[in-house]
């Protein structure tokens, strides 16, 4: 079993201690991605994270001859539905309190 993390995170909820721990096993790590599509069935919600290849590189690539330009799964999250309204939640609280850090307007785009 892995260590803990020191950047572990302990919140309180109803009385229950909750400890989130970063996993150290290498596919459970931390991906970045800058490309996300949400798709759904009468049973789930699915989110592919991905990692597109820079705007700047797209001209390029169509230039070279390219038809399709591939942007692999970096990750793909599948979730019941009735944990949509949760994270909807959550980002939102923290997209918001990412605007009021960085005095960021929300239609502006980040350079």
């Amino acid at each position: 079993m892995p260590e803990k993390s020191k950047k572990e995170v302990v919140r309180k909820e109803k009385g229950i201690t909750v400890e989130f721990i970063p996993s150290l096993e290498p596919k459970l790590g931390r991906a970045y991605a800058n490309y996300a599509q949400v798709s759904h069935s009468p049973w789930d919600f699915t989110v592919r994270f991905c990692e597109a290849p820079p705007s700047a590189d797209i001209p390029r690539l169509i230039q070279s001859g390219e038809k399709e330009i591939e942007i692999p799964n970096v990750v793909e999250i599948v979730m019941a539905p009735d944990l949509i309204p949760l994270v909807i939640r959550a980002l939102t609280t923290n997209y918001e309190k990412y605007i009021n850090t960085y005095k960021v307007k929300a239609d502006e785009p980040i350079n």
